[in-house]
């Protein structure tokens, strides 16, 4: 069940981040509030993972196969960089900040800082679901395809056997 959960999970954040990587398509209070609820969302992903993040770090230089090393390496970096869009977001938010009466001085700076941050981040992210396509591909399969499909395949339906009358003999 965990498994559906983090698809679940998964499959959410990653329509947030295409929504949250166009503001001009959801404007720019949709885009911050959303990219706000998405950091709730990485973090719920991180705490689901949390045991393979440990896992990984710990025998980071051990004996590893080549393939969780490389996915750490890009989760390490998506995890920065995501971070940093959030963080200079913050610094340059129009609606969030306000919301709490909060007005910052905003610099150029900042503004391209968020710009290359989520730059990196939607090429990471590109990488991440790369790396773990074939999870994503079986899982949606086994969740999502496969009971949606069962909703419209035809069942048999069981026959009843006909009533026969009972004859004498079987009957006493």
């Amino acid at each position: 069940m965990l498994t559906k959960k983090k698809l679940i999970l998964d499959l959410t954040m990653l329509g947030a981040f295409l929504a949250v990587s166009k503001p001009h398509l959801t404007g720019i209070a949709i885009h911050e509030w959303l990219a706000l609820s998405l950091a709730g969302a990485v973090i719920t992903h991180l705490l689901f993972n949390w045991e393979w993040i440990v896992n990984v770090g710990r025998t980071f230089f051990k004996k590893l196969w080549h393939q969780s090393r490389l996915n750490f390496v890009v989760n390490t970096l998506l995890f920065i960089a995501m971070t940093g869009t959030l963080f200079s977001g913050l610094m340059i938010s129009q609606s969030v900040l306000s919301t709490f009466g909060i007005q910052l001085n905003v610099s150029q700076g900042w503004r391209s800082i968020h710009f290359m941050m989520s730059d990196v981040s939607v090429i990471l992210l590109g990488v991440h679901f790369a790396l773990h396509w074939k999870w994503v591909l079986t899982n949606t399969g086994r969740y999502i395809v496969n009971p949606i499909r069962s909703l419209f395949q035809r069942r048999e339906v069981p026959q009843v056997m006909a009533a026969q009358p009972m004859r004498m003999e079987e009957s006493k």
